[in-house]
């Protein structure tokens, strides 16, 4: 609606409308990694590292769209560049997606549960027979509890993410990036199809959660 409201007030002046996805941690620049703050998919990263979770709640069909922030300024860079050069009064919309071109990839809450419910199960027996102290045990039972309890909090809130359909189109976001010269690629891309999702998010997310968000104490413990 905002889009909208600019559209019908702009009268000449060109105008350039940035959409980006769930930007995450940078792929190169300023370096690998870099971030400030708890982004979106990254408390469940955390929980998972600490051993609190140990699967999630998602459409199997379903992607994860995101795209790291150093291409999002490069879009946008790349975008006012275009507009400047062609000098028209036009509104131009941008997309800075992932799902079209290189996606990331339980169906159920109660799936889910049983799932997690059988792994605290399998944790509790595992504490009893390494341990004989009734108490010790009983704590080691409440903590699984209360990591389900944590687990199903956020499947819930993540669930508009988890089992959105939506896709997003970037072809004219991609038709931008043609336009640029091998240099300016080299210098400036923002392609998100090139991206290794596994190795972005072992190689470059992950350590840069802990580095700049956690301060470099460790996920696990």
């Amino acid at each position: 609606m905002r889009e909208m409201v600019v559209d019908n007030i702009r009268g000449d002046i060109p105008v350039v409308v940035i959409r980006p996805s769930v930007i995450e941690s940078t792929w190169k620049e300023p370096f690998p990694g870099w971030m400030e703050g708890n982004r979106k998919m990254d408390p469940i990263v955390l929980c998972y590292g600490k051993g609190q979770i140990t699967g999630f709640l998602a459409d199997q069909n379903g992607v994860l769209d995101v795209v790291p922030a150093d291409m999002v300024v490069n879009a946008t860079l790349a975008a006012i560049a275009w507009l400047g050069t062609e000098q028209k009064s036009d509104i131009n919309v941008y997309q800075i997606a992932s799902s079209v071109v290189n996606p990331l990839l339980f169906s159920s809450m109660e799936d889910f549960s049983v799932h997690l419910w059988r792994d605290v199960i399998q944790q509790s027996r595992i504490a009893e027979m390494t341990s004989s102290d009734r108490k010790l045990s009983q704590k080691h039972e409440n903590i699984c509890r209360k990591s389900l309890e944590q687990a199903k909090y956020l499947a819930t809130i993540y669930e508009p993410y988890t089992f959105y359909g939506g896709r997003f189109d970037n072809s004219k976001t991609q038709k931008l990036m043609e336009r640029m010269s091998e240099n300016e690629k080299g210098e400036f891309g923002f392609d998100v199809g090139s991206i290794d999702w596994r190795d972005y998010i072992t190689n470059v997310h992950i350590p840069g959660l802990r580095r700049h968000v956690m301060k470099g104490r460790g996920m696990c413990g």
